[in-house]
């Protein structure tokens, strides 16, 4: 699409101000090119105001402005200039792509939300672009930095918005680009995001806390004068040239932890601790003046943390420690070299900001591609965009434990991790074989909660398969996802294995056979039902959403139909465990020998209860005729429920466990209600059929003080 002559002022002021930043640090054919992207989007924006007043174009040249802050290249100046031109106006990927290269377009593309018309709800919406910028981030990773300097900046200009749009603005910032600023190590972003959110979501609240911070400031600035300068005198004793500099509190943390408090909820300035960077020129020299700082105040016991042995997954490197002070003052300490301040700071855009962090650049980028591919698997494995936003706020927002393999290897994983999300990062394929695990030379089990500094050994099966309840205790995404993956796939092909069975059933009332059908009118019935394949028509069969015996009917196609006598008719077999898609329902809890019947039920797949069960739908839907297959006896324990009324007299309980004892029966569960005369006793039983829980029944009606055995709804 050509580009038309702009019948606006364009803001040259601001044009001026950022192509003298960037030029400061890009060539001159560079600046040229964030100049002319300025140039198309003023024309692409030509007219459209904000809700502020001020011409749109403003709001690109923003978000430029805070990425050329970090001296990001001319490639990203362009694509942050350029980034809601796909979006707001007519012109297309295409149009980017031919007049500033698919890298630039790329980029756009990658912060573009899909349209909202597509999806159901503004929060559909979101989880499918979140998914859709993710996806693409993991291809360019520029992506995530364009759409926090965008936020940042819309974020500073909520002032406008009307109060609910700027709770749910500023509530989304915290959930999602918080996180994901401190993922990347950008610390300097994540703080200004969370501030400036939170003077959004909670205005009173940020001014009493900014107001409480300025008088403790006030109150105790000739204290903190005086511990500054006996710090920087004992390191300059010690021929350290530090810099100590006093940190402003971040009052977003200070809100989060009194809120979080279980006592006091109120600031305390002689309680509050003061803050303090200490930054010197090696790694070794943050050893040494720690030793200085630790002679010089009493060190708090189990406050000594070492972020430069092992950093923390986003690269952070710092020793910190807090001390006390003769006066009672608590003093919090994060010492590190200049180097590592930088990438505190600005993570893993620090090497563009300062070129000279060669070993830094490695050492971030190899962290970065470590959380990338973590994203990329959990991608792949994940199809629901939902699902897939879950898991990533719920990975972002995790504090780190350090674990490692019997080889000395270091995981780094979110408190409150398990053996088995320990097993999921090693491999996927690791967690779905893990039978066991060895942590720190004894067993534990699974779903235990594994300690800072642990040492952990995966015992694995080849013959193992996850257990679908695991997801309910991992607590990583790449765990939580692989393992819904393999339930989903599990339960498609089970869903494949019933809806061929219920085609079976309804074609063998034909004496037919699916077998028998040619392919090409197995492929006319899938076309004029909108299938893509087989497995696609057996999956809508086992879910219900396709009729069995108006498929079976037109598979037929012409033939004279015959039904054979009810008889003869093939029932669905039940073998008793069948997994995920069929299931004996507990509200009557049906057993070999009983007579059954099964409803189809789109998410669980066939329902199977008692024939003469109240809770058996009843509806008008038609049941499907199922029946117990000769393998059922053989293929182990049912629950079973029985209900027994006695007297209440002193050892009635003792003497029908006992005897459950003796026929070597487990008990799953029990509930006592009655009065002081009559109780009723209700057993959850592990048994092997009907004919069995009937003995049990009868033996139980023999004992004294026994006056009923009853089994529900029979």
């Amino acid at each position: 699409m050509p580009a038309k002559e702009s019948s606006i002022n364009l803001p040259l002021t601001s044009a001026t101000d950022l192509t003298e930043q960037v030029s400061r640090y890009l060539s001159d054919e560079d600046t040229k090119r964030v100049y002319d992207a300025f140039l198309f989007a003023g024309d692409a924006h030509d007219g459209v105001v904000r809700k502020s007043g001020e011409f749109y174009i403003f709001h690109p040249i923003e978000v430029a402005s805070i990425l050329a802050d970090l001296h990001m290249d001319a490639d990203t100046i362009c694509a942050a200039l350029l980034h809601d031109v796909i979006e707001d106006t007519p012109y297309t990927r295409a149009d980017l792509e031919k007049r500033f290269g698919k890298t630039v377009a790329d980029l756009v593309n990658g912060v573009t939300k899909l349209a909202g018309g597509e999806f159901t709800s503004r929060q559909e919406a979101a989880a499918a672009s979140f998914q859709k910028m993710m996806a693409a981030v993991t291809q360019d990773f520029r992506v995530v930095l364009i759409k926090l300097a965008d936020r940042l900046h819309n974020v500073r200009t909520l002032g406008v918005r009307k109060p609910d749009a700027k709770r749910r603005i500023a509530r989304e910032t915290l959930d999602i680009h918080v996180p994901l600023a401190r993922r990347l190590g950008m610390n300097s972003l994540r703080k200004d995001l969370q501030v400036t959110a939170f003077m959004h979501l909670y205005p009173w609240r940020s001014r009493i806390l900014r107001r409480a911070m300025d008088d403790y400031r006030d109150e105790n600035i000739h204290l903190h004068q005086q511990i500054l300068g006996k710090l920087k005198r004992s390191l300059l004793d010690n021929n350290i040239k530090a810099e100590v500099l006093r940190w402003d509190k971040n009052i977003y943390k200070l809100y989060k932890r009194m809120k979080d408090s279980k006592g006091k909820k109120r600031l305390c300035s002689s309680a509050e601790a003061l803050e303090l960077r200490v930054l010197v020129n090696s790694p070794m020299e943050c050893y040494t003046a720690l030793g200085v700082i630790h002679q010089l105040y009493q060190p708090k016991i189990n406050s000594f943390k070492d972020f430069i042995a092992t950093p923390k997954i986003y690269g952070f490197q710092a020793l910190q420690t807090a001390l006390l002070t003769p006066q009672g003052q608590v003093i919090l300490i994060q010492i590190q070299s200049h180097e590592m301040y930088q990438i505190a700071q600005y993570g893993i855009a620090a090497h563009w900001r300062y070129p000279g962090l060669a070993t830094s650049k490695a050492k971030s980028q190899e962290y970065l591609q470590h959380w990338l591919k973590q994203v990329e698997e959990i991608q792949e494995v994940t199809g629901d965009a939902a699902e897939f936003m879950e898991d990533m706020k719920a990975d972002l927002f995790l504090s780190e434990i350090y674990v490692f393999t019997p080889q000395g290897q270091t995981k780094v994983l979110p408190k409150g991790a398990t053996p088995l999300d320990f097993a999921y990062s090693i491999h996927t394929e690791v967690g779905n074989k893990c039978v066991s695990a060895i942590v720190d030379g004894e067993h534990a089990r699974l779903n235990s909660t594994l300690g800072n500094g642990a040492m952990v050994e995966i015992i694995t099966d080849e013959m193992a398969t996850p257990d679908p309840s695991w997801e309910n205790f991992v607590v990583t995404a790449k765990a939580r996802s692989s393992i819904r993956s393999w339930n989903n796939k599990r339960k498609t092909h089970e869903f494949i294995d019933l809806g061929k069975q219920i085609l079976e059933k309804n074609l063998s009332q034909y004496n037919s056979s699916f077998k028998s059908i040619s392919p090409e009118l197995v492929r006319q019935v899938m076309d004029t039902l909108g299938l893509k394949d087989e497995d696609a028509l057996f999956v809508s069969l086992a879910k219900g959403s396709q009729s069995a015996e108006l498929v079976a009917r037109r598979l037929l196609g012409n033939q004279k139909l015959t039904p054979v006598s009810e008889n003869k008719q093939c029932q669905l077999l039940i073998k008793g465990t069948e997994g995920l898609v069929v299931h004996l329902e507990d509200c009557c809890h049906p057993l070999p020998g009983d007579t059954i019947a099964a409803q189809l039920n789109e998410q669980r797949g066939l329902e199977v209860h008692r024939t003469n069960c109240p809770k058996l739908p009843q509806n008008g839907k038609k049941t499907i005729t199922v029946a117990w297959s000769d393998e059922a006896k053989k293929e182990g324990l049912f629950l079973a429920s029985l209900n027994v009324r006695a007297r209440n007299r002193v050892g009635v309980l003792s003497h029908l466990t006992h005897l459950l004892e003796k026929k070597r029966v487990n008990i799953e569960d029990i509930h006592i209600t009655g009065d002081d005369k009559i109780k009723d006793l209700y057993f959850l039983l592990q048994v092997e059929s009907s004919n069995h829980l009937r003995r049990i029944a009868e033996a139980f009606t023999r004992m004294s003080h026994v006056i009923d055995v009853s089994r529900p709804f029979a």
